[in-house]
């Protein structure tokens, strides 16, 4: 199990950040993202394989005036 934004989502195993944001619908180009409480660089999501157990944060950039 994965936690993401205090959801529960199915550990699939050599899945990447990147293909879990897309998963839990989120936009990964417009996503900052914590994995067990650490920055990960966007440049980083596609090569960043998540363990089982994993709290991911996620959060969204929103436009705004």
């Amino acid at each position: 199990m994965i936690k993401v934004n205090s959801k529960n989502f199915d550990f699939l195993e050599n899945e990447s950040l990147y293909d879990l944001l897309e998963r839990a619908n989120f936009n990964p180009d417009f996503a900052a993202v914590e994995v067990d409480e650490k920055l990960v660089k966007r440049e980083n999501f596609k090569d960043y394989c998540l363990q089982d157990k994993a709290k991911v944060e996620v959060f969204s950039f929103v436009g705004g005036g």
